[in-house]
């Protein structure tokens, strides 16, 4: 990506992990602990299970905690990792705040990967993900050629204060001024949430008669878009979305959704216990940031 420090690694996992299954020997399991942002949306599901199935893979313990999307309930369960002395801790950030704890497990000896989420002014040992302002960036410039330039935009955010959503808006913001045919006529966060997200787009259609674009952070959103503009029976918007989740593939295959960018969650995650495995046996060096691929998914 033309950062300093940063590996780019493809959709496959490195081929590292069948020289670890011969380093375990008559040692005991090392035991990694997952705090997940959410089990709710399909992207965090699949990273979840991808921490899972690596571990058993690897003959690692994996316990995995689901934060709610509530950032007190993610530190209470890094409190209890650092309480059970994990050999890694392994996070998937609801936000920014969790830097606190994360420096409380660092300091208690515990070495700390992010996932996806990068945590500000945490003491991580690696950070592992897609790198978000780029992927705002480009999905950015993909819309901007989609309107030819000019119309009527609608930006939603993801959750405010989580890097993702703070990464990609910065990636995107870039691009607009170079566009002066488009307009942004509502810029609102929809939390990463289905739900949410169906609720600001409804509002949003009520308050603004001509709608060319709405360009989402996450397929969540994008489906939560996609249900209220059919609802108004209102046509000719084209809705992108971002992690390229099931149903929003199927959107594009339908024509109803213009754009997804497919993320590998999965693979993030297992690429995460693959780093807490190197971390305790020092068998590879692990690099403190690692840049995972992404592809943009049209009809």
């Amino acid at each position: 990506m033309g950062t300093r420090g940063w590996r780019v690694v493809g959709i496959a996992i490195v081929a590292g992990g069948l020289l670890a299954l011969l380093a375990s020997g008559g040692q005991a399991a090392i035991k990694v602990g997952f705090s997940v942002s959410t089990q709710v949306n399909p992207f965090y599901k699949a990273m979840a299970d991808g921490v899972r199935d690596e571990a058993k893979v690897q003959g690692m313990e994996a316990t995995i905690l689901n934060a709610e999307d509530k950032l007190e309930k993610q530190i209470a369960d890094v409190e209890d990792l650092i309480q059970k002395k994990v050999d890694v801790i392994i996070i998937n950030a609801t936000h920014d705040g969790a830097a606190a704890v994360l420096n409380k497990a660092a300091d208690a000896g515990i070495p700390v990967v992010t996932l996806q989420r990068a945590v500000p002014g945490a003491k991580v040992t690696s950070h592992i993900g897609t790198d978000n302002v780029v992927i705002g960036r480009e999905g950015a410039e993909w819309v901007a050629k989609a309107l030819g330039g000019k119309g009527n935009l609608v930006v939603m955010e993801g959750i405010p204060g989580a890097a993702s959503s703070e990464d990609r808006k910065k990636g995107s913001a870039e691009v607009w001024p170079k566009y002066p045919g488009i307009r942004i006529v509502a810029q609102q966060s929809g939390k990463y949430d289905r739900a949410v997200a169906l609720g600001v787009m409804e509002n949003i259609l009520q308050a603004q008669p001509q709608i060319d674009a709405v360009f989402c952070f996450n397929d969540e959103m994008a489906m939560g878009a996609l249900a209220a503009v059919k609802a108004s029976k209102r046509t000719g918007i084209k809705i992108t979305g971002m992690d390229a989740n099931k149903d929003a593939r199927e959107a594009v295959t339908r024509g109803e959704l213009a754009m997804t960018i497919a993320l590998p969650p999965y693979n993030i995650g297992k690429t995460g216990v693959l780093h807490a495995r190197w971390i305790k046996t020092k068998e590879q060096p692990v690099p403190p940031r690692t840049v995972m691929a992404v592809e943009f998914i049209t009809k």
